[in-house]
């Protein structure tokens, strides 16, 4: 399978899969590997769901950053989820038109944490595990009643002033 057919598998309304792969023409940074596709799942449900509320696209600044493109970054962490492919930088430049701020935005993510959300596809707690040892999605809680997939929303979300970043960890941190 290509992943092209592996995002349209996860019914997205509102994402494309070329811009899951933002970034992939700088140095030193490539395509995810197939290995790490399924992580990308929760966090791209999420953001879709984010979409279809606020009536407005959302911008995906930084998905995947493969580790040598990470380290070329002046203030990424080195154990990025980014690097995972369980991570998203976005921005949604027509907030300022409609008076919304993405301070709303980062409270409203914050609003659904703890949430259930539905998958067309299983969301497998057994991920890659990145170099540093960070595993995504290691507490993740997963359910499947009647052929229906869910997960829930549980992860960091941090707004940087122009972009918020937002992962599926499987855990809450204390709001920064």
């Amino acid at each position: 399978m290509n992943f092209e057919n592996f995002i349209a598998e996860l019914e997205l309304r509102y994402f494309r899969y070329t811009e899951l792969l933002v970034s992939t023409e700088k140095p030193k940074n490539t395509a995810p590997p197939p290995e790490m596709w399924n992580n990308i799942v929760p966090t791209i449900l999420i953001l879709d769901e984010l979409r279809d509320c606020l009536g407005v696209p959302i911008h995906l600044n930084s998905v995947y950053r493969a580790p040598a493109y990470n380290a070329t970054l002046q203030n990424a962490a080195k154990r990025s989820l980014h690097q995972a492919f369980a991570a998203v930088d976005f921005k949604v430049p027509a907030l300022d038109n409609k008076g919304v701020s993405l301070n709303t935005v980062y409270e409203l993510l914050k609003l659904w944490q703890d949430r259930w959300f539905e998958s067309p596809v299983r969301v497998d707690t057994q991920q890659f595990t990145v170099d540093a040892g960070e595993i995504p999605h290691e507490e993740l809680n997963v359910r499947e009643s009647n052929g229906v997939h869910e997960f829930q929303f549980k992860g960091y979300i941090r707004s940087y002033g122009t972009y918020i970043h937002i992962d599926t960890r499987g855990t809450n941190p204390s709001r920064d």
